[in-house]
């Protein structure tokens, strides 16, 4: 491990947390490609990579290491063996920045990243779903029947409202590490459980379509992906089951346009209603008693972003 513990970067915004796993030949295009990106909407030297050598054996780590030397700031952490879950756990805990992107190396979205960061302090935690508009989604139709079949026992057994817990997200850290912390599951269901976590918590989410192109084949069997998961989930229930939904799910669903068009009225609404949702000094309630005509926008917001 690079380092102990996460840095203190005063003027770092955001972390770009990347769990990598034999990923040497895609690692420097990923950097290069959407370095530029960050430094347009986030500001140069005001992000960091975190990347997590997840128990590669290709020499990812020295690509990895190369990365945070040409990007100061950055953070390389080393895991002995693969596990997905646990390489997202290990990020979180290393990032120094009060916003967070989870990433895959091979599966970034400009757009959605630019959103989110300019619509932050709205949301606790924005989703990127692969599923929520299936004109995006160009995986192959095996891989669109897992994740159907996996989202559709998280609605039935769990109550999620949402199309995906996998891939793309955007988080508010201070908020989301105590849900961190209570999470026991690692694998591929530690996101699955800090988004149901984050739910029954009445933590504020979004969920938006982002594109998904297959770059590589699939690492495992589906069968072997569906035994897992299955053993996995039985495990989620034990652990959920005893974990109150506090009151009404806060979960907001926007289409792509929404995301494109981000210069738009709704985005700039959504701006302003985060300022009065982060502001610890003015609870929401007084600010929008004080401003009827702002809560009045609000409400027909969200409306049309379909709360669930």
């Amino acid at each position: 491990m690079s380092a102990d513990s996460p840095a203190v970067h005063n003027s770092l915004h955001v972390s770009i947390v990347v769990p990598v796993y034999n990923e040497a030949s895609l690692l420097v295009d990923m950097a290069e490609e959407l370095a530029p990106h960050l430094d347009d909407f986030v500001g140069r030297g005001r992000w960091q990579f975190v990347l997590v050598d997840n128990g590669s054996t290709d020499g990812s780590a020295a690509v990895c290491a190369e990365i945070v030397r040409r990007w100061p700031g950055s953070v390389l952490v080393e895991l002995d063996k693969p596990d997905y879950g646990e390489a997202l756990c290990q990020g979180l805990a290393h990032a120094a920045g009060p916003w967070g992107f989870i990433i895959n190396v091979d599966f970034w979205d400009a757009p959605f990243m630019r959103w989110c960061f300019r619509t932050r302090g709205v949301y606790d935690l924005v989703v990127g779903s692969k599923r929520a508009d299936v004109s995006l989604n160009q995986q192959q139709n095996y891989r669109k029947l897992l994740s159907w079949g996996l989202n559709t026992i998280l609605q039935a057994v769990f109550g999620f409202v949402g199309s995906d817990t996998h891939g793309l997200k955007f988080l508010y850290l201070p908020v989301m590490r105590p849900i961190f912390r209570q999470c026991v599951m690692r694998r591929g269901q530690f996101d699955t459980e800090f988004t149901l976590r984050a739910a029954r918590a009445q933590l504020w989410i979004a969920e938006v379509p982002v594109p998904i192109v297959e770059l590589r084949r699939a690492r495992n069997l589906m069968l072997h992906k569906v035994i897992r998961n299955f053993v996995d989930i039985r495990r989620l229930h034990r652990v959920l089951r005893d974990v109150p939904i506090k009151a009404a799910t806060r979960y907001h669903r926007w289409s792509r346009e929404d995301v494109e068009n981000l210069d738009g009225a709704q985005t700039a609404l959504l701006i302003e209603m985060g300022r009065v949702h982060r502001d610890s000094t003015i609870p929401i309630d007084s600010a929008l008693n004080e401003n009827r005509d702002a809560a009045g926008s609000f409400d027909r917001k969200r409306g049309s972003a379909g709360r669930s």
